[in-house]
């Protein structure tokens, strides 16, 4: 039904355009993400495994084969402070060349590698995204043989997880730059990684480091679960004792994630969207609390069941849900609302097509539907798999502060969200 669909066959049409012989670029080659981010890829991979699993066409395995290899052959296998590289760790960023704008041009420069490459480290999630993204592959395909190639890679992410991926041993997945480090990165490394997306919302001090993002924790739990299933099956006695320190860190961080992020109210109960460095919740009402639906396993997820429907009540309220167009990163009550700003109040299709997805996975199947809808109405109007954009009174085009430039017009995640939405009619 979909292949009918012009929504699908612009989604599958930007995809292919995005497609190099080592995955996918993050938006066009003329725009400003033109290269290969492990989050984007990711994340689009996963949306790509969705769309293989209602079509069966082998397109999207065989694409996805691709990022998962690059991502294993880019990830980290040292220490390096000035670009944020560690053992098992997912790369963010690769620019094997035209990096000068960040390598040179910037006021404070990011590390080059000898061999020329910027290769950037600054992502507390692509490496349990890389992580879900196996696991599904594993699930869906028939590709043995790929699955035990990519095991060392997945070995050293598990490992990431539990020897470096918690930096003050609170059992939260954070991040930081190291005070040592010199050369440029990212301040913020969660998706809204820009650095007006993490505050306070009743004072005007930076919160401070480390920075434990709500739905990384989600990410994380998934992909533990999914590997202790894994390596538990196996015969060898090392895999099962492995797979039993990864099952009982999951039940760990389940209960710390219950405890630490969900704020129970006399009426309602929310979710922190991240803990300081202290420990405080960031409470400002945000998208990204969503993800924890998102990110299930077997019918689960790390946020305890009797939580659900507030979560639910929450993104689908009127500050958050836009009936027209999606739901907003930030709700429109809080006092950094901005409707066209990057994080803070815009529309991301690709958050809010995995937000739909969560709504499903645990049986708000009208909100589900209510949101695709919502997001199908955007992407008709823009025409694109835009990259985001702003709604109040109608849509709104997306413009940096600076004044230069606005949002990418293809970008890979937006197109495989846009396939989701359509395959779902």
């Amino acid at each position: 039904m979909q292949h009918n669909d012009p929504l699908w066959e612009l989604g599958l049409k930007s995809i292919r355009e995005l497609e190099t012989d080592e995955g996918i670029l993050a938006s066009s080659r003329g725009e400003a993400y033109g290269c290969i981010f492990g989050r984007d890829s990711l994340i689009t991979a996963l949306g790509l495994l969705k769309a293989y699993e209602r079509t069966h066409d082998e397109y999207f395995l065989n694409l996805v084969e691709k990022v998962l290899r690059t991502l294993g052959n880019l990830q980290g296998r040292s220490h390096q402070i000035e670009s944020g590289e560690q053992p098992g760790k997912i790369i963010h960023e690769f620019r094997p060349d035209n990096h000068g704008h960040l390598t040179a041009l910037s006021e404070s420069p990011w590390f080059i590698y000898p061999t020329g490459e910027m290769r950037n480290y600054d992502s507390v999630d692509s490496t349990p995204l890389f992580l879900m993204a196996v696991g599904e592959y594993s699930r869906l395909s028939k590709d043995r043989s790929f699955v035990i190639s990519l095991l060392p890679n997945v070995r050293a992410g598990l490992a990431w997880i539990l020897e470096w991926g918690d930096s003050n041993g609170d059992g939260f997945l954070d991040y930081s730059l190291h005070p040592e480090r010199t050369f440029g990165g990212l301040s913020v490394q969660s998706w809204m990684d820009s650095t007006e997306s993490v505050f306070y919302e009743d004072r005007a001090e930076r919160p401070p480091y480390p920075i434990a993002p709500v739905e990384v924790q989600a990410y994380a739990w998934a992909a533990l679960r999914a590997w202790a299933d894994y390596f538990g099956a196996l015969d060898n006695e090392d895999d099962r004792a492995l797979a039993a320190r990864y099952r009982a860190r999951a039940a760990d961080l389940k209960e710390r994630f219950n405890e630490a992020f969900v704020r129970k109210g006399p009426r309602s109960t929310s979710l922190a969207f991240a803990l300081d460095g202290k420990g405080m919740p960031l409470t400002a009402e945000r998208s990204s609390v969503g993800h924890v639906l998102w990110a299930a396993y077997q019918g689960e997820a790390i946020l305890d069941q009797e939580h659900m429907t507030h979560l639910r009540n929450r993104l689908m309220s009127r500050d958050m849900f836009v009936p027209q167009a999606g739901i907003r990163t930030l709700s429109s009550r809080s006092p950094r609302f901005d409707p066209v700003s990057y994080h803070n109040g815009s529309i991301w299709p690709h958050d809010t097509a995995m937000l739909a997805e969560g709504l499903q996975n645990f049986g708000f199947s009208e909100d589900a539907r209510r949101v695709r809808e919502a997001l199908r109405r955007a992407y008709e109007h823009f025409k694109t798999p835009i990259e985001l954009f702003g709604y109040r009174h109608g849509f709104k085009e997306y413009v940096h502060t600076s004044g230069q430039g606005g949002a990418c017009r293809i970008q890979a995640w937006s197109a495989a969200a846009l396939l989701s939405v359509s395959a779902s009619y």
